[in-house]
């Protein structure tokens, strides 16, 4: 009986100690998961590039990351996984990751080739780096991530497992940009946000990394993405900050372990996990197409007078603004202080009170064409693109324009009953060049007969979905099935010209001016941008915009004038205090001297391109002048 006793008292304690097990597993994972990991990042010990994916508003930090950054992910690693290895990604090879189970990606330069399916994580402003040239739904919106997520899919696998993670979720001011847009309507004041980056031991002037996110619009519409979280930044609350694209995974946040919460840093050890899930399944879309049908939302939204009223109070105040700061500066330098390079420049900028009129502003906004039939009558606009929402379709990568085709046939074209129709209309040869157009237009297919198409629809109408970030398209459902991503990106033609196009939108030209002499000369950097975009001619020092700098490279002997270049007048930025930025034309001058006869000038300018609503990746474009 004792016996049996005892047997039934060390079963129960067995059970209640596999039960104390488990529940502390549900909490967090205590022994290392049985995972191989491969960090590609910068060692240490090599000299540090001159290129760093990073950004940071204060440059001195730099170095102290540079020696701690890869140490603090390999220690973090190896307490949670059986094997950790690190590479400096300038001598990282593709194959190195066939060795291992996931790849994390925190270096530049890395090129990875289009067929690349083996588990990633791109870290931070990696995600475009390697993303874009890839076709990922990772592009460059805003180096702009502070430290808290938002909008979070709290019941995503990297929040529940292997570690379940509680998150402490903050009620927080909106970000002032969220409510930039038509997004911004029904933005609420305060979100609830989950404090990713640990702000412990950081300050104003001494802030950490800044982080990336990508464009939502249409991220998650193809069956190989997903959105799982966005973040505190400038841009709006569609923005991505956690994502995944196939075998990808895009960690927006720009922390090291050392710098994460205790509950960042356990769902980044999920998401490894998760993302390994992934092997062999790259993606299906390739993005290839920016502007979405929410292009269209924007137009409604901006065909508003008071909505222009308030940008021309903005542009006021801004204007004083500018007064203040270039008389503090003076103030400054008067009581012999170094103002800096960026300052000097910024004193010269001249002030400009020119303002764009009501109907300019429709121009830009609604376009030329549709200025012509409505004029400022703003409910025109409004009607125009209600009536025809269903019928718009790519006009560039950052653009739309209204399908007279699907407008005929007058079903949405992306509804698949389009695809019935116009099949249909090929049965009955009614129409049939209209329809063959609309068939290959929205999808990726060319069949020359009724039949052909009736059996491809037939066959894969169940699996079929449609996207508009990979163009506009009805596409076949195959994820996890097909060796390699399938390449649509002839379906949208790039532009070809000179000026500054949507797809280009800032174009540089360059010239010399000479003097009497013919040993001096004026060197002239011209910027036109496209309507609705600009460059940046003043930032404040946290900001994480790039401000437009004018390069100049000059032979042996030549020398530039030393009062620094000079600029046309910046504008103030509304809804942003200490911001201004160059619009239409922008020309940057200096004299350079002691030139010899049929030598080469290089000049140029680095810059960031962004509009009310996105931002592009920052460029930098010489040219060579021969004197």
């Amino acid at each position: 009986m004792k016996k049996y006793i005892l047997t039934i008292m060390i079963m129960a304690l067995a059970a209640a100690t596999s039960f104390a097990t488990n529940i502390n597993r549900a909490v967090t994972v205590t022994s290392k998961i049985p995972l191989r990991v491969l960090y590609v990042g910068y060692d240490p010990q090599k000299p540090m590039p001159t290129k760093l994916v990073w950004y940071m508003p204060s440059e001195k930090r730099y170095a102290e990351f540079y020696k701690s950054r890869m140490p603090a992910f390999k220690g973090f690693l190896e307490k949670n996984f059986t094997i950790v290895k690190t590479v400096d990604g300038r001598d990282y090879d593709v194959k190195m990751s066939d060795s291992v189970d996931v790849t994390i990606f925190d270096a530049y330069p890395v090129k990875l080739p289009a067929n690349f399916d083996r588990p990633a994580i791109l870290m931070a402003a990696v995600a475009p780096d390697i993303g874009i040239p890839l076709g990922l739904k990772f592009d460059w919106y805003c180096q702009c991530l502070e430290s808290d997520a938002l909008n979070i899919k709290a019941g995503h696998e990297i929040f529940n497992t292997p570690n379940k993670v509680n998150l402490t979720m903050v009620t927080r001011p909106t970000p002032g940009g969220f409510f930039n847009g038509f997004q911004g309507l029904k933005t609420p004041k305060t979100m609830p946000m989950w404090r990713v980056v640990n702000a412990d031991g950081m300050d104003e002037k001494n802030p950490y990394l800044i982080g990336m996110v990508a464009h939502g619009e249409g991220f998650d519409d193809s069956p190989d993405a997903e959105v799982i979280s966005g973040g505190d930044c400038l841009k709006n609350a569609e923005a991505v900050a956690l994502g995944r694209h196939g075998n990808y995974f895009m960690w927006g946040f720009a922390a090291s372990p050392d710098f994460m919460t205790d509950e960042a840093n356990l769902v980044f050890v999920n998401t490894i996990c998760y993302i390994k899930k992934f092997d062999r399944k790259p993606p299906i879309v390739k993005k290839i197409q920016q502007a979405t049908r929410e292009e269209v939302d924007e137009k409604i939204y901006r065909a508003d007078e008071g909505l222009y009223n308030k940008s021309l109070i903005a542009r006021k105040e801004g204007n004083e603004r500018l007064k203040k700061m270039q008389q503090d500066l003076r103030d400054k330098k008067a009581a012999g202080q170094d103002i800096g390079r960026g300052n000097e420049m910024f004193l010269k900028m001249s002030l400009s009170n020119d303002v764009q009129s009501f109907e300019d502003y429709l121009k830009e906004w609604e376009g030329p064409e549709l200025f012509k039939k409505f004029g400022t009558d703003t409910k025109l606009y409004h009607k125009y693109f209600k009536d025809n929402y269903e019928y718009f379709y790519p006009a560039s990568f950052q653009s739309v324009q209204l399908d007279s085709d699907a407008l005929k046939l007058g079903i949405s074209n992306r509804s698949p009953l389009m695809l019935k129709k116009c099949i249909s209309m090929l049965e009955k040869d009614e129409n049939d060049s209209l329809a063959h157009r609309l068939l290959e237009r929205y999808t990726i297919e060319k069949f020359s007969t009724a039949q052909e198409w009736k059996n491809w629809y037939e066959k894969n109408k169940d699996n079929l979905f449609y996207t508009e970030a990979g163009g506009f398209k009805f596409m076949i459902n195959t994820y996890g099935q097909l060796p390699k991503a399938t390449d649509t990106s002839a379906s949208v033609k790039p532009e070809k010209s000179n000026a500054p196009t949507a797809n280009d939108p800032v174009s540089i030209t360059g010239k010399l001016i000479y003097g009497i002499d013919k040993k001096s000369a004026e060197v002239v950097i011209e910027a036109n941008i496209l309507e609705g975009w600009h460059i940046y001619a003043y930032l404040p020092n946290d900001s994480p915009y790039i401000l437009a700098e004018p390069l100049l490279e000059l032979p042996e002997g030549a020398k530039s004038d030393t009062k620094g270049w000079e600029s046309s007048a910046g504008l103030p930025y509304p809804g942003f205090d200490n911001i201004f930025i160059y619009e239409n034309k922008v020309t940057f001058k200096i004299n350079i001297s002691n030139i010899k006869p049929g030598v080469s000038i290089t000049c140029g300018l680095y810059y960031q391109t962004c509009n009310d609503k996105k931002c592009l990746q920052p460029q930098k474009k010489m040219i060579e002048l021969k004197s």
